[in-house]
């Protein structure tokens, strides 16, 4: 079975391939899919740009709160005995998104991750506290 013309390299701890199969486009900042083998799956909630007391850094500046997101990502994947290239797939939720956002956060997912995971990026309209402006949701594979 030919399942794709392209797969990229995972990282070397993980079990996790990622592939951009034909018939795909060939995106640069995610994968379109992530084949997860190990025997240990971590969902990781919503992460916001929340420090450990609970404050919200980068107030009305989406990506710095962005820059507090991933790092938060990596906090919890961590404490989970992983790191982010254990991380098969996340969803962005973005606050009032626009197109040109597509290139800063692919951007910031290209800098935070060894290969880019599978990605589902929405737009919306709030998210539950209204400071808040970007929040990233996660799934990582572990042995």
């Amino acid at each position: 079975m030919l399942l794709a013309s392209l797969i990229l390299p995972a990282a070397a701890d993980s079990d996790i391939r990622f592939a951009n199969p034909d018939g795909l486009f060939k995106p640069g900042t995610f994968s379109q899919i992530a084949i997860a083998r190990g025997d240990t799956v971590v969902y990781i909630s919503g992460q916001t740009a929340r420090d450990e007391k609970s404050n919200i850094v980068g107030g009305g500046d989406v990506k710095k709160q962005a820059e507090r997101v991933f790092e938060n990502l990596r906090v919890a994947v961590e404490a989970a005995g992983g790191s982010m290239g254990d991380i098969a797939r996340i969803t962005t939720y973005v606050v009032g998104l626009k197109p040109e956002d597509r290139l800063w956060i692919g951007e910031m997912v290209k800098k935070h991750f060894p290969t880019p995971p599978a990605h589902t990026l929405v737009g919306i309209s709030a998210l539950a506290v209204p400071e808040l402006l970007i929040e990233i949701e996660a799934v990582a594979v572990m042995d």
